[in-house]
C-alpha cells in the first residue's frame, strides 16, 4: 500500500499534478473544443453525404456486409454530429461567459476527448466489415492526444476504457482469427503510442504554462521590489514625507516654472528648537515620535499644491508654489502656533515645543538655484535662532 502510495506521488510530480492548475491551460483547451467543433461538423456532415449517396438496398451477402458497413458509419458520423455540436455550442457559451476554468469548462474536454476515442473504436469495428484496418481508431487516438490537453489521471482511464471497448466488439464484425488477433495487438500498441503522446503534450504544455506563470510572478515581484526602492530612495522612512532628493527636484521644477511664468513662489526652512534634549531626556524613539508629530501637525496647515520635506534631524523644508513673501510669512505663523499649542502623547505630555522659520523667495528676476535659495533659507533660519528662537525671518 505504502509503494502504491509513493508510486503515485511520483506520478503526480512528474507531471505537476501536485501543482495548481493554471486557468490559461483550461481557456487553452476550451479554444481547441472549438477548433475541433469548426473542423468537424461539416466533416462529419460530409462523411454522412458521401456514404449516404452510395448507399443501396443490398442484392446479395456481400451487398448486404457492404450496406450494414455504411449504414453503421453513417450512425456513428450522425451520433458524433449530434455531440460535437453540442459540446461547441457549450463551449461557445463557456468561453462567452470567461468560465474556461469552471468545472464544465474543465469537463468539456475529458468528454469530447473520451467520446471521440469510443467513436474511434466504433468505427474500427464497423471498419472489419470491409477492411482489417485499425486506421479509426488509431487516427482518433492520436488526434486526442496531439489536440486535446487531458490530465494524465484522467487520460490512462479514457484510453483504457476505449481499448477495452474496442477489444472486445471486434469480434462482432471480424471473424478471422489471425486478423482478429492482429488487430488486437495492433490496437495496443496504437493506444500506448497515443497516451505517451498524451503524456508528452500534456506534461510540456502545463510545464510551459507553469514556467511563464513563474517568471510573470516573478517579474511582478522585481517590479514591486524596484518601485519601493524608488520609493525608500525619495522618501523619509521616519515621517512618509519627501526627503532631501525628492524635494530638490520639485524645487529645480519649480525654479524652471517661474523662470517662464515669472510667478513668485517661496521655500520655507522649519527647525525644532533645542530638539537635541527631547531625545536626550525622553529617548530616541520618543523623539522620533514627536518628528512624526511635527511633520503631520505642520502638514496640516498645507495646502494640497504645497511640498513638505524632512530634510534631515530636526529640520524640515516646504516649498509654497505661487505665493508671495507676505504669504509665506502667513502660513509659517499658523505653523508656528499649531507647533506651540502642540500636545504630545504618553509620558510627553508636559513636553512644550517651539521651531525656529526661515524664508527664501524664488522669482524670475534672480540667477537662483537650489542651492542659492536653500543658503539663504539657512541663514534666515540662524537669525531667527539668534533673535531667540520660536520667531520667523525672511532672507534679505
Amino acid at each position: 500500500m505504502r509503494s502504491f502510495y509513493n508510486l503515485a506521488n511520483t506520478f503526480k510530480k512528474f507531471f505537476l499534478l501536485d501543482r495548481p492548475l493554471d486557468p490559461d491551460l483550461a481557456h487553452l483547451n476550451i479554444q481547441r473544443v472549438l477548433l475541433i467543433f469548426y473542423v468537424m461538423v461539416p466533416m462529419h456532415f460530409l462523411f454522412i453525404v458521401f456514404f449516404v449517396t452510395g448507399l443501396a438496398g443490398p442484392e446479395t451477402a456481400s451487398a448486404e456486409r457492404v450496406y450494414q458497413w455504411r449504414t453503421g458509419l453513417i450512425s456513428a458520423h450522425s451520433i458524433m454530429l449530434v455531440l460535437i455540436t453540442l459540446a461547441g455550442l457549450a463551449a461557445l457559451r463557456i468561453r462567452g461567459k470567461n468560465l474556461e476554468n469552471s468545472s464544465a469548462g474543465r469537463a468539456i474536454p475529458i468528454i469530447l476527448a473520451f467520446t471521440y476515442l469510443l467513436f474511434g473504436a466504433a468505427a474500427c469495428t464497423i471498419d472489419q466489415m470491409v477492411t482489417a484496418s485499425i486506421n479509426p481508431y488509431l487516427i482518433s487516438s492520436l488526434a486526442v492526444a496531439l489536440v486535446l490537453l487531458i490530465n494524465p489521471q484522467w487520460s490512462v482511464p479514457l484510453y483504457s476504457t476505449a481499448f477495452l471497448a474496442l477489444f472486445f466488439t471486434l469480434p462482432l464484425t471480424q471473424l478471422n482469427s489471425e486478423l482478429l488477433l492482429s488487430m488486437r495487438v495492433n490496437t495496443i500498441s496504437a493506444t500506448v503510442i497515443a497516451l505517451i503522446l498524451s503524456f508528452i503534450l500534456w506534461k510540456s504544455t502545463a510545464l510551459s504554462f507553469f514556467q511563464n506563470k513563474t517568471i510573470q510572478n516573478q517579474t511582478r515581484e522585481l517590479e514591486k521590489k524596484n518601485e519601493l526602492l524608488k520609493h525608500m530612495a525619495r522618501t523619509d522612512m521616519l515621517t512618509g514625507l519627501y526627503n532631501r532628493m525628492r524635494f530638490t527636484e520639485y524645487v529645480e521644477r519649480e525654479i524652471s516654472r517661474i523662470k517662464r511664468t515669472g510667478e513668485n513662489s517661496c521655500l520655507i526652512m522649519l527647525d525644532i528648537d533645542h530638539f537635541k534634549s527631547v531625545n536626550d531626556y525622553y529617548g530616541h524613539p520618543n523623539g522620533d515620535t514627536v518628528l512624526k508629530w511635527i511633520a503631520g501637525v505642520t502638514k496640516g496647515q498645507l495646502r494640497d499644491t504645497d511640498t513638505l520635506a524632512r530634510f534631515g534631524g530636526e529640520e524640515f523644508m516646504i516649498l509654497l508654489p505661487g505665493t508671495t513673501i507676505e504669504g509665506a510669512c502667513k502660513v509659517a505663523e499658523k505653523i508656528r502656533l499649531a507647533i506651540e499649542k502642540c500636545t504630545f502623547p504618553g509620558q510627553m505630555e508636559d513636553l512644550q515645543l517651539t521651531a525656529s522659520f526661515g524664508i527664501a523667495t524664488l522669482h524670475k528676476g534672480k540667477k537662483t538655484t537650489f542651492d542659492h535659495i536653500y543658503l539663504e533659507a539657512d541663514r534666515a533660519i540662524y537669525r531667527a535662532k539668534d533673535k531667540g528662537r520660536n520667531r520667523i525671518e525672511c532672507a534679505g
